[in-house]
């Protein structure tokens, strides 16, 4: 008996993303990171002062962080459309 006939072969499909998409991902985990970090300390530098300037300052951080987010989903949701639209053609 020979040994390769009674093992079966077994393929796995390895997903492809397009580059576009991890690129996409990269920029936005990027902006996540730095945005609200530079927006927390810039804010409670030149803009907000007194007793509640840091609380003042981390909501405007969280509002910057929010809005990365809702960019991240707006453009995978464009995406998205853009692919089903190209697949009815």
């Amino acid at each position: 008996m020979s040994s390769s006939s009674t093992s079966p072969i077994i393929q796995t499909k390895n997903p492809e993303f397009p580059r576009s998409v991890i690129y996409k991902l990269y920029i936005h985990t990027f902006f996540m990171v730095v945005l609200p970090l530079s927006t927390y300390f810039y804010t409670s530098k030149y803009f907000f002062e007194g007793e509640y300037g840091t609380t003042k300052a981390a909501l405007s951080a969280a509002g910057i962080a929010n809005a990365v987010v809702f960019s991240f989903i707006i453009t995978a949701f464009m995406e998205d459309s853009g692919e089903k639209h190209q697949k009815r053609e």
